[in-house]
């Protein structure tokens, strides 16, 4: 199960898809918080599960939907969360 949030809706749904690529069969809940950080529009995603948190942030000119989900799959596998 993974729980999706953050500021704004906009910014929400162009990460769901994404993350939810990125997280879904691990069978471990999530809790993701998307935060829009500073003037030049980089963007936080927190992801808390039952092992740790991970704070992952992305350019503007990152957000491509296959990029996103490479990273995460990509640093939770590396963090073993």
């Amino acid at each position: 199960m993974v729980h999706i949030a953050g500021d704004g809706a906009a910014l929400v749904d162009l990460m769901r898809r994404p993350l939810l690529k990125a997280l879904s069969g691990r069978q471990i809940f999530y809790s993701v918080r998307v935060a829009i950080l500073g003037p030049k529009g980089d963007v936080l995603v927190s992801i808390t599960g039952s092992k740790g948190s991970l704070p992952l942030l992305f350019g503007p000119d990152e957000l491509q939907g296959a990029h996103i989900s490479s990273v995460v799959r990509g640093a939770l596998d590396r963090a073993a969360l």
